[in-house]
């Protein structure tokens, strides 16, 4: 069994298709179908079930993907740390932020690492929850920012943990001369018939369908939802407008105001967890000072859900259980 026979398997079993994971892997589609026949005649097994579209994992292929990845894992922070060495460098950290939202912990964290650990190099990216994952799961990153609630339980493995950071109360975004912007907190019943602007189902669908979800049930009615939009589109919008309603999480809210905007709580209250995802079994010396620098610092521990609180995307768990401030396993937030 070869390390490329792995990375051509791993490859197919996250794009779900032979023409991107030939072209993720810079190959021809008949010599990425080599690799893969070479390898399951080895195992003796079936892998993968191939259709005119699409391609899904056997039994034997979902079984193999966890070690497939972890040995991938293991072989690429070796040729990493041997090219740290020879470029001088003593470490690595990989990390992916957030590209929407206005949480400031995860600079603050990794600027106080940068202070303690200046002879490691900290490479930064930024792109969506479910990309954050992706990039997790392919090796590309070593720790990477997500709101579990966002993010496809499916691309969740068994392996991955996530360190739950806070919790952010969901807001309406509502014309300053909007009715509703003259109440404390709005009702979900008062969003009955108003114009509302939700996030794309792509890449946000879980949150997106969860917050429509919780909106019918609270309103007693569907919600009369106008479009689908980012997160800035849809403040811009509701900036130019006199009835148009969108929401956002509170950190966003308190930290980057937008004129003609007034955000007020929902309630019941709603929330959205905030987390830093990771491999389990990461054994790298940097990611385990990074986690535990998160753990030292008061901002990284989330405030206990209030009564009669809801998390959007994710399973309640309660308040005196270890995954308040500790890694949580995937299968708690995984659940729908």
């Amino acid at each position: 069994m070869e390390l490329r026979q792995l990375r051509a398997f791993t490859a197919v079993a996250t794009e779900g298709h032979f023409g991107r994971a030939a072209a993720r892997l810079n190959l021809t589609q008949p010599g990425l179908s080599l690799r893969i026949r070479a390898l399951e005649r080895e195992l003796g097994v079936q892998l993968l079930e191939r259709s005119a579209r699409e391609v899904h994992l056997t039994a034997a292929g979902v079984l193999l993907l966890p070690h497939a990845t972890s040995l991938l894992r293991i072989e690429d922070r070796a040729l990493r740390e041997l090219k740290d060495q020879a470029d001088g460098i003593s470490g690595r950290l990989r990390l992916s932020y957030l590209t929407h939202g206005a949480l400031t912990f995860p600079g603050k964290v990794v600027a106080e690492f940068r202070l303690r650990y200046p002879t490691v190099y900290v490479e930064t990216t930024t792109d969506h929850s479910g990309s954050n994952v992706q990039r997790l799961r392919a090796g590309e990153v070593d720790a990477a920012f997500i709101h579990p609630g966002f993010v496809d339980p499916a691309q969740l493995l068994e392996s991955m943990a996530i360190r739950l950071l806070r919790r952010d109360r969901v807001v309406v975004a509502a014309p300053e001369g909007h009715r509703l912007a003259r109440l404390e907190q709005i009702p979900a019943t008062a969003l009955r018939g108003e114009p509302l602007i939700m996030l794309p189902r792509s890449p946000f669908m879980r949150f997106s369908v969860k917050l429509e979800r919780w909106l019918a049930h609270h309103m007693g009615e569907e919600p009369n939802v106008v479009a689908h939009e980012p997160p800035d589109q849809a403040l811009e919008a509701v900036a130019g407008s006199t009835s148009l309603i969108s929401f956002a999480n509170g950190s966003q809210a308190a930290s980057r105001p937008v004129p003609g905007i007034a955000y007020r709580p929902l309630a019941p209250p709603v929330f959205v967890d905030f987390g830093v995802a990771s491999f389990r079994d990461d054994e790298l010396p940097t990611l385990a000072n990074f986690l535990r620098l998160i753990d030292e610092m008061p901002e990284g521990k989330p405030d206990p859900l209030p009564e009669g609180g809801e998390v959007l995307g994710g399973e309640e768990t309660p308040a005196s259980s270890p995954f308040e401030t500790n890694r949580l396993h995937v299968a708690m937030s995984a659940g729908d």
